[in-house]
């Protein structure tokens, strides 16, 4: 595809464009630029290596490696005491086809610390034949820590392409909660995920040990398939939470109570030390609705972190 613009840019391997004749070679001056060529130069990349310690009843951070349009900030406690909550910040403002962000998160023997997102993160309209937006995270958590993974729902913009997966090593005595959301569309917006690629996949180990899978993709027509009673019923918000630790199952009845009249669909089930919840939602407002009444239990009456709430 071949358009004009404005903005005359100059690449290794691509021609600068030529002044028009009599020209003064103002940035006004019209310019073709060729954005297939462009598309694979210009992609947000953004990496995250993190690992937080146990140090006198706290847990500050033994590493931060921070690249690309990633960075992460550590806003302080109310108390000395208080687990940190991390914030994950994308400078790029959201992601489209072709970006990539990688992300590693490690929790020491004993450590203790929530990790969330600034904002949800917007997965913009990919090129046709371009390459999906992708998410690449891991997450180690060691022996006697405590583990939240708490990002914000991602929402989809019609005609994107996003390919999620997290991947979360546990300890034989590590506690982990996470959660993995997605929006199809700004219902208060009017808009609506006609079509696109969707593929999320979430794996945890104990010991090395896979206790967990969970996949889902969507293609093609998406709208349409979560039109279908089997797959969404008309919903257009996704959720699944995970809490593992020995005393998760032991939760299970406060949290259906927690969830008995939710404002889209809620299940939950337990065993061999897992609790996972499923919600489906007609909008985000109501995905986070549930999502909060499922946290007050699981969390133990702590409130989300801050920037959920802003």
């Amino acid at each position: 595809m071949r358009t004009t613009s404005s903005l005359a840019i100059a690449e290794p391997g691509l021609a600068a464009p030529a002044s028009p004749a009599g020209g003064d070679n103002r940035l006004s001056s019209l310019a073709e630029v060729d954005y297939a060529a462009l598309q694979y130069r210009i992609r947000s990349r953004g990496a995250l290596d993190i690992v937080f310690r146990a140090e006198n009843h706290r847990s500050p951070l033994a590493r931060s490696f921070q690249s690309g349009c990633l960075r992460l900030r550590v806003p302080r406690t109310e108390t000395a005491s208080e687990a940190p909550a991390a914030v994950i910040i994308n400078t790029a403002g959201g992601i489209t086809g072709g970006d990539s962000l990688v992300q590693s998160f490690r929790w020491e023997q004993g450590a203790r610390a929530t990790v969330t997102t600034q904002a949800a993160e917007k997965v913009y309209r990919a090129l046709a034949d371009g390459s999906p937006a992708t998410i690449d995270t891991t997450l180690h958590v060691g022996a006697g820590a405590h583990a939240e993974w708490l990002p914000q729902e991602a929402i989809l913009f019609d005609g994107s392409a996003f390919t999620r997966q997290a991947r979360v090593l546990l300890d034989a005595r590590a506690t982990f909660l996470g959660i993995e959301a997605v929006v199809l569309g700004r219902a208060a917006m009017g808009e609506r995920l006609r079509s696109g690629h969707l593929s999320d996949r979430l794996r945890i180990w104990r010991e090395g040990r896979l206790v967990y899978a969970d996949a889902m993709v969507l293609d093609g027509e998406i709208d349409r398939l979560m039109r279908r009673a089997a797959i969404g019923g008309g919903m257009r918000a996704i959720a699944v939470i995970v809490h593992a630790a020995p005393g998760a199952p032991a939760l299970l009845p406060a949290v259906r109570e927690a969830l008995a009249e939710p404002r889209g669909c809620a299940a939950a089930s337990a065993w061999n030390g897992l609790l996972a919840v499923r919600l489906l939602a007609p909008d985000g407002e109501a995905l986070r609705h549930d999502i909060a009444s499922a946290f007050a239990v699981l969390r133990e009456g702590r409130p989300l972190p801050r920037v959920w709430r802003c």
